[in-house]
């Protein structure tokens, strides 16, 4: 594995990682694996250029401050190899202590292991609870028959012919010799056992080196010289050796440089001692897949900056305040219809109480120009301005944020609209009325001209980062010179200046709040879950 580079692991497990261990051991030379306790000590270990991983039951107890006998359960173990397994690419062999009790308990430790996509399982002649080989003391060994009975149930369990079954043989360790060591390996080949493992804890590797000589089985032997370790991995190699486990060697250096570090700090008060001694933050998001996520971020998910954003601005004049109560709801509106970032314009003198959670205020004057010209111009997405004197349900709102038009309005076209009130603002649209059903004419549901028509302004429209730029622009000159406008009105400068305005027409499914008593109505509608114009 390249720096940089992290494999997506979500395809052809479980067998992947057990057949590529199998052919490793096809191959000439020394296998040579690395202990690890977590994904991150398994891709460090992968990265660095190991064979494959060794899931090492005394790193996982240490890194969870317990000792190394038995007190972590299967499934605490399982997770942590399981968890590396996903992480890498390279094979990973599990430490499975004494296979977690009898026969049936090393069965159902084969299958979960065999089916989370683990290479390889160790287990050891010892008597449940084991001990750590290397702890003084108590090294109870298993009866041969015993373990064998573990290893052929462990055969019988796995379900495919790639998982590597490694019985690892303590007769060393408890002072037994190796005589018996090599009488309880032939036993663990002849049932079954895809290798044999001999350890050993004395500081000269010619226990070991005695036990290759004289091993005269083609099962594979798997050594571990933590304590013997003048000894290289070549020369093992050549003295019969497959496989070298490089056991607990990361936690120990972990441990050494994590005390150091954290000495330097306290001493010296500050970090910049250590800074060029420790990894930089982009190695950790390295090692973290962060390349990967975002390449599947670009492919897969909608950046935040480019989903729909509203603002509820203020409506038209003499209505300031009419529509605060209703903030709540049409910010609900709005969520419902796929908006989520939402400004709300509080007019200058008035207190519309506390903002809606997740609302931003914006510091706008007693118009849309004002307010318009408070809110942040750049937006990739859409962008959905309401006045404040209606109120909008989420389809409507949903149809008008879908428009790929760079302007687009909320059109009522129902036909009982325009003209019944003054400050309506009458629309002529590219549809035509035929018997109450509106048809397409050819300017295809656009807005021809404002100030006539029969279709009205529903409160609501739409516009493309482009458009929301036409819709500042216009703003902008309003207030240059002097004159205010409403939202309908910097509509109608836009349709003055050329520029193409989409017709999303409804026939219902908004209010107006434009008088004490069209808030009141609307009230007792929406208290009694109506919502009909």
């Amino acid at each position: 594995m390249t720096a940089g580079t992290n494999t997506d692991h979500s395809g052809d497990r479980p067998a992947h990682g057990a057949r590529r261990l199998r052919d490793l051991f096809a191959r000439p030379g020394a296998v040579r694996i690395v202990g690890a306790h977590n994904p991150l000590g398994a891709r460090l270990a992968e990265r660095a250029g190991f064979d494959g991983v060794w899931s090492s039951g005394l790193e996982v107890s240490a890194s969870q401050g317990v000792p190394d006998t038995d007190i972590l359960t299967m499934s605490e173990l399982h997770a942590v190899a399981s968890s590396m397994a996903a992480a890498v690419d390279v094979p990973v062999v599990a430490d499975c202590d004494a296979g977690y009790g009898n026969a049936h308990n090393v069965m159902h430790m084969i299958r979960r292991y065999e089916a989370a996509g683990i290479a390889g399982v160790s287990i050891e002649d010892k008597r449940f609870p084991k001990v750590n080989s290397f702890i003084p003391g108590r090294q109870e060994l298993a009866p041969v028959a015993e373990f064998c009975g573990k290893l052929r149930a462990a055969k019988a369990a796995q379900r495919t012919a790639d998982l590597m079954v490694i019985a690892r043989i303590e007769a060393l360790i408890a002072g037994w010799g190796t005589d018996e060591a090599l009488r309880r390996g032939e036993a663990y080949a002849e049932a079954g056992a895809d290798a044999v493992l001999i350890h050993a804890k004395g500081s000269s590797p010619e226990p070991v080196l005695e036990f290759l000589d004289r091993w005269q089985r083609p099962t594979p032997v798997v050594v571990v010289p933590t304590t013997y370790h003048t000894v290289t991995a070549t020369e093992l190699a050549e003295a019969g050796a497959k496989m070298v486990i490089y056991a607990n060697h990361g936690l120990r250096a972990g441990i050494t440089a994590v005390t150091e570090t954290f000495d330097a700090i306290l001493r010296d008060d500050r970090t910049t001692g250590i800074e060029d001694r420790i990894a930089p933050l982009a190695t950790v998001f390295d090692l973290q897949g962060m390349s990967r996520q975002k390449q599947h971020e670009a492919a897969y998910i909608t950046p935040y900056e480019n989903r729909p954003r509203a603002a509820v601005v203020p409506g038209a004049p003499g209505t300031a305040g009419t529509g605060a109560p209703f903030a709540d709801r049409q910010c609900g509106a709005l969520r419902r219809a796929g908006i989520e970032s939402v400004a709300l314009a509080a007019e200058p003198g008035t207190d519309a109480g506390p903002l809606p959670q997740d609302v931003t205020g914006l510091t706008g004057g007693s118009d849309a120009a004002e307010a318009l010209l408070t809110l942040p111009g750049t937006c990739p997405g859409t962008t959905v301005v309401l006045c404040a004197d209606a109120y909008v349900e989420p389809e409507p709102l949903r149809r008008l944020a879908a428009s790929d038009a760079d302007v687009a309005v909320l059109v009522d076209v129902s036909g009982t609209a325009a003209g019944h009130r003054p400050d309506a603002l009458p629309l002529t649209l590219g549809s035509t009325a035929r018997a109450g059903r509106r048809l397409a004419g050819s300017g295809g549901g656009e807005v021809l001209a404002a100030g006539t028509g029969d279709g009205e302004f529903a409160g609501a429209a739409a516009f493309s980062a482009d458009g929301f730029a036409a819709l500042r622009r216009a703003a902008e000159k309003r207030r240059a010179d002097g004159t205010g406008a409403a939202l309908g009105t910097l509509l109608a400068d836009l349709l003055a200046e050329g520029h193409r305005i989409r017709a999303v027409e409804i026939a219902s499914g908004w209010l107006e709040l434009r008088t004490e008593q069209d808030a009141a109505r609307a009230a007792e509608l929406l208290g009694t879950g109506e919502a009909a114009r």
